[in-house]
């Protein structure tokens, strides 16, 4: 299946690398994007610019990693916007919870537990390789991955930073239970497909339904006329020739005699009603 030219995960793995290259140049530019509760009214940006702070190359590719196994498959199927929620509840989550608790935040430990916890409730049983050789379930790597980045969080930032980092964990996976039940990008767009499509079919047969009543009751005045002994040749010729415009070739009528122009609700929305009526029409000349 085709995608999408540019994805939202892309540009967060690129912001990632971004930020990690200005920090190793530009020491006050990175503090410009730190999030420090007392300066968040002065930058309030960096209530979502202090996910992209990393220590170490290590923990830098971790969370690429990361983002690039779990995050993209997820938008791949629910659609940017959704995920788009999913991750600013997520980051905004453990950066207001900083800021109440007057912690210095740094990393995305809680975007990374919410990916796995995520990723590992959809897909349990589905295997991965972990470090690109050990076959491991998804559902036994989000639970011992997640507990290693919620322990090692508290671990570096302390209770009150853990606790930050477990809200924004704790509220991305609320919001992904919350909408669990949505459909996916795919499933809604097949469903739109399937109403215009049905729509479509109905207008169409409406069309046909309006058009083959009018033609049937134009059938029935001519036969009753040519009964009467009227001349009706030359609108039989027109009606003919209208008649031979219309037919769809592609469309298998049925035997002469199942074929009645009015009252059979079949016939009244068949689009091989043209060729049917001209086989009648035929007989008529011929009598």
């Amino acid at each position: 299946m085709r995608r999408e030219q540019w994805h939202l995960t892309e540009g967060i793995l690129f912001l990632h690398f971004a930020v990690s290259l200005l920090a190793a140049s530009n020491r006050a530019a990175l503090e410009a994007l730190a999030l420090v509760p007392g300066l968040v009214r002065a930058r309030p940006w960096t209530l979502v610019t202090f996910q992209f702070i990393h220590t170490g190359t290590l923990e830098l590719f971790f969370s690429l990693l990361i983002l690039w196994f779990f995050a993209r498959p997820l938008e791949e199927s629910w659609g940017s916007p959704r995920f788009l929620l999913f991750w600013l509840v997520s980051v905004l989550g453990a950066g207001f919870t900083a800021v109440l608790f007057g912690q210095v935040l740094a990393g995305d430990v809680f975007l990374q537990t919410s990916l796995l916890f995520t990723y590992a409730t959809l897909y349990p049983e589905m295997e991965i390789l972990l470090f690109f050789i050990l076959p491991v379930r998804v559902k036994w790597l989000g639970i011992i991955g997640g507990t290693i980045l919620v322990s090692s969080s508290f671990a570096r930032f302390g209770l009150l930073g853990g606790a930050a980092n477990a809200a924004g964990m704790s509220l991305g996976y609320l919001f992904f239970l919350a909408t669990r039940r949505l459909p996916s990008r795919r499933k809604a767009a097949f469903e739109l497909k399937k109403a215009r499509s049905t729509a479509a079919s109905a207008v169409r047969e409406a069309v046909l339904e309006r058009r083959n009543r009018e033609w049937g009751a134009r059938l029935l005045a001519l036969e009753e006329a040519a009964r009467s002994g009227e001349d009706v040749s030359a609108e039989l010729e027109r009606f003919a020739a209208e008649l031979e415009g219309a037919i769809d070739r592609s469309v298998t009528i049925c035997a002469p005699e199942d074929f009645h122009p009015v009252n059979d609700p079949v016939c009244r929305g068949c689009a091989g009603w043209p060729e049917c009526a001209l086989r009648r029409l035929e007989d008529l000349r011929e009598r």
